[in-house]
């Protein structure tokens, strides 16, 4: 009987304390420009200069055979500069049956490397305009070579609320997987109140080296009639020399763009690296390690069709031990729209400062040690 990575994860810690302890440190710099450096008009120039360390501390408890806690604190200087509660959960086995998780914690349910529209659990909005934590309770049941999964999840910010909390404000989901020799297959069902009824499927495999996958998503609302929305990827991952080289690409389609009622409600959580935009999109990443001090020379590129705007992060970094040194050039270009609430890669990118051009250079220093009892 096949079991997820969380009911692995439970057999083993069984009888076993474990407790964790990682840290990172990291400085840099980062130049940057508002316009193209090359721009002969106006143009500012800004940078930033500043250090950041964080750290956790984890701890996996057995309460008896069948029953784990987990806790994990967090601290950052200078976001959080006093420990904060990361996860909190409670990991329980009926007779290796089913298996039941519950308590403060992240969930995933898509695959794609580039743009998480799978996602269906990170669509769950937040009370008022904030996003806060999750609370999640997951039954787990194995089944030969697949098994079901059923979550009860509450939006963030669902302890803030004062009054009575209602069920109407859970979100309910479930989940199948079914792992072929060949295949991987997953498919999903997500319920919330305030959004449309989503579906969604997955399929990857392995063809003569090249990891293969794609995805569907359909979504139905009944708010104003009824209103049926289709999403859709297909992807590819491949190594090559002995994994000194991967390429990876993947092409898609977002069709709940465009809908007034629709988009608000599709905001993925701060996490997400990219946002879902509007027709097609298509993303390429390759990775090159030369085998010397950990280096790794990458680059990702994301492209928007309909809005003609591209996202570049070419990068190179080296890792000697501990230490961690990147350079890396981000740049948004193409089409440039300031009007309304349309927005592309040149004007909503990840850099903090929405800074179409900058370079990061970046020095780190991390560790991470386990202690098992």
């Amino acid at each position: 009987m096949p079991e997820t990575d969380d009911n692995a994860l439970l057999n083993e810690l069984r009888n076993k304390i474990v407790l964790e302890a990682a840290y990172n440190f990291v400085g840099g710099f980062s130049p940057g420009w508002n316009e193209s450096p090359w721009y002969k008009g106006d143009k500012e120039y800004d940078y930033i200069l500043g250090a950041k360390i964080d750290a956790h501390l984890s701890l996996d408890l057995p309460i008896s055979k069948s029953l784990r806690v987990h806790t994990a604190f967090y601290f950052s200087l200078p976001d959080d500069p006093v420990f904060s509660i990361k996860e909190f959960y409670f990991d329980y086995s009926f007779r290796d049956i089913v298996f039941v998780k519950g308590g403060l914690y992240e969930i995933n349910w898509g695959i794609s490397r580039f743009y998480p529209f799978t996602n269906l659990p990170a669509l769950v909005p937040a009370n008022r305009d904030n996003w806060g934590d999750s609370y999640i309770i997951k039954m787990s049941v194995p089944r030969g070579i697949g098994g079901f999964d059923f979550i009860m999840m509450t939006r963030g910010g669902f302890m803030d609320n004062k009054t009575a909390p209602l069920l109407e404000e859970f979100a309910y989901g479930m989940k199948y997987n079914l792992a072929l020799e060949f295949l991987d297959l997953d498919a999903g069902i997500l319920y919330y109140r305030d959004l449309p009824i989503r579906l969604f499927v997955s399929l990857k495999t392995t063809l003569w080296g090249i990891e293969l996958y794609s995805e569907g998503l359909a979504a139905f609302s009944f708010d104003s009639g009824f209103s049926f929305r289709a999403s859709g990827n297909i992807g590819f991952l491949r190594d090559f020399f002995k994994n000194k080289l991967t390429l990876y690409a993947e092409l898609y389609y977002n069709g709940e763009s465009n809908v007034a009622w629709w988009r608000p409600k599709t905001e993925l959580l701060e996490e997400s690296q990219v946002d879902l935009y509007e027709g097609f999109n298509a993303a390429l990443a390759f990775i090159v390690r030369p085998g010397v001090l950990g280096m790794r020379i990458f680059g990702q590129a994301l492209y928007t069709y309909k809005e003609q705007s591209v996202w570049l992060v070419p990068g190179v970094s080296i890792k000697p031990g501990n230490i961690t040194v990147s350079l890396s050039v981000p740049m948004a270009l193409g089409k440039r729209t300031d009007t309304g609430d349309r927005t592309n890669y040149y004007r909503n990118n990840t850099d903090q400062r929405n800074r179409p051009f900058s370079v990061l250079l970046g020095i780190g220093y991390s560790g991470k040690k386990k202690y098992t009892f």
